[in-house]
């Protein structure tokens, strides 16, 4: 199974201390981000990852290629990185075996590997996609720009998934497995000029296709703002 790492954004957020390094790239806990999630991928049993570049593309391909890891890496150059999430996953299709289960992960995210694990592990023949879910919603640094779930917690469907929801129950951590089959909804979406990975899980949702995976007491964070860089790195026996 693949892992499909979305790292062709701007990282407009960040830009204020990374001088426009690439998220991927930016050092936490004093090394890039990159390499805890090969580092991740390791300890999970994946062995296959597609890097999906875009803004400074060169950089990141650069420094892909200095890397000594027993990880395959490939690279899939998305040109309309500007777009929303969805379009850089449906840039990695050519690199995922027709029919085959995948992975995605933000490249912003830092998690451990027993994450990795729980969500590779996940057996749902019933849906197609399922994702991350942090129920311990007030420990979530920045719970403003998290990605709000409703989960049915009997069957673990998701029922609502929005970064302005007013009810939830947990919080979206940016690791999913997906069938195929996703491509396909990523492509309806697209043909609505709404191309994000959420508009393409409300699809799913629509239809009862979109579960859930409890990550219970593991740690994350979504390093998309300077304030964010600083807490992991000053409290980094949090986040191990």
């Amino acid at each position: 199974m693949k892992l499909v790492i979305i790292a062709a954004g701007l990282g407009s957020r960040l830009s204020s201390v990374s001088n426009n390094t690439p998220k991927l790239l930016v050092p936490v806990m004093g090394q890039p981000l990159i390499n805890k999630l090969l580092s991740n991928c390791i300890d999970a049993g994946i062995k296959n990852i597609v890097v999906v570049t875009g803004f400074n593309n060169h950089i990141i391909e650069a420094h892909l290629k200095t890397l000594q890891t027993p990880i395959q890496i490939e690279v899939a150059y998305n040109p309309d990185w500007k777009l929303a999430n969805g379009v850089s996953v449906l840039s990695a299709q050519k690199h995922i075996p027709t029919g085959e289960d995948f992975m995605i992960s933000m490249s912003d995210h830092y998690y451990t590997s027993d994450i990795l694990k729980i969500i590779k592990d996940k057996s749902d023949s019933n849906t197609i996609a399922s994702v991350g879910a942090d129920y311990k919603i007030d420990e979530i640094h920045d719970i403003d720009d998290g990605m709000k779930l409703k989960i049915d917690e009997d069957s673990n469907l998701i029922r609502s998934m929005s970064k302005t929801l007013s009810k939830y129950n947990a919080i979206d951590c940016g690791i999913f497995k997906c069938k195929y089959e996703f491509f396909d909804y990523l492509k309806k979406a697209k043909e609505k000029d709404e191309c994000s990975l959420s508009d393409a899980c409300n699809l799913l949702m629509n239809k009862g296709l979109m579960s859930s995976v409890d990550i219970k007491s593991y740690p994350w964070i979504d390093i998309d703002t300077p304030e964010a860089l600083d807490f992991i790195n000053q409290n980094p026996k949090k986040f191990i």
